[in-house]
């Protein structure tokens, strides 16, 4: 199976010449990444608290690629189906003192612990235990020009942190450059909806996809498709500026695909609708996916 390793990594969703492999639309290629330190604080004995120490400024959630699909061009979509998530234990989590959704000096020292995944479950102490429910935090598409770090959101895709962009998912994504250029990294073994401390199970992982192109999509901001649900997926500094760009993405698609009026969609949004958050810990872009029932018939747009 096509296969690109965890050995080079990129801290920007960035165009290069030089993709590490290039694929036809349809095939499947295994994403070997790294966790959000590249395995930094692994060392660390599982289930004993440390002291965390401050992320290195600008190499955060090390990405694995860029993988180039032949025939990609922009104002296409790629589109990823997310087949299998393998991690690999051991995992960290922790809670930064420096930044977070609480009063200043709430938080006294930050406090990391490195845990261990066995039979299905997080060891977070001998006597906590969680299910492993694998996500991608990073996946996102090349930008021209001044790339995103590769801890930043936006209309690339880039650091969702969305938990439901998982195994059985498809993300769609919009393409600003030749090939699509895909960067997949950040894998967390769980997260709850808002990463509160900025910081889920980190882990390593293989990830494996399924890339297809879907030619003059148009796509504004990224998709997503669950088994139960069609999503839109935002990003801003300001929570009411990404709440108001989701509406206006599902109200267009509400109003094109079911033929409803926008007083008519809004109603339907507001009974029958999800806004979740992704990540909002208060230090950067705030993450928002906007759901609707897949049993509504419509497609990303």
């Amino acid at each position: 199976m096509n296969r690109i390793t965890r050995d080079i990594v990129s801290y920007f969703y960035e165009v290069t010449d030089s993709p590490r492999l290039e694929i036809s639309p349809g095939e499947k290629v295994v994403f070997e990444t790294w966790d959000a330190r590249a395995g930094a604080l692994l060392d660390r004995p599982p289930g004993i608290p440390f002291e965390l120490p401050l992320p290195t400024p600008g190499r955060g959630n090390p990405l694995t690629g860029p993988l180039a699909v032949r025939g990609a061009e922009p104002d296409d979509a790629l589109v990823i189906r997310i087949d299998h998530i393998k991690c690999i234990s051991p995992g960290w989590c922790g809670g930064h003192a420096h930044v977070g959704p609480f009063p200043k000096g709430r938080v006294s020292r930050p406090v990391g612990r490195v845990c261990a995944i066995e039979a299905g479950l997080i060891r977070y102490s001998d006597d906590i235990l969680l299910p492993v429910e694998p996500m991608v935090g990073c996946i996102g598409t090349a930008v021209r020009g001044d790339a995103p770090q590769a801890g930043i959101p936006g209309r690339h895709g880039g650091n969702l942190d969305h938990p439901v962009v998982a195994e059985g998912t498809t993300v769609f994504l919009p393409v600003f450059a030749p090939g699509g250029l895909l960067y997949v990294g950040d894998v967390h073994a769980t997260q709850g909806d808002g990463e509160l401390s900025g910081v889920a199970v980190e882990i390593p992982a293989e990830v494996t996809v399924t890339v297809d192109i879907w030619e003059g999509s148009g796509l504004r901001w990224p998709w997503a498709v669950t088994e139960d649900a069609t999503m839109v997926m935002t990003s801003d500094l300001d929570f009411a500026h990404a709440r108001e760009e989701a509406v206006e993405a599902m109200l267009r698609v509400l109003e094109s695909q079911l033929g409803l009026e926008a007083g008519d969609a809004i109603a339907l949004i507001s009974v029958a609708g999800n806004l979740r958050i992704g990540q909002a810990f208060g230090a950067m872009e705030l993450t928002l996916r906007l759901e609707m029932p897949r049993s509504l018939g419509i497609v990303p747009a």
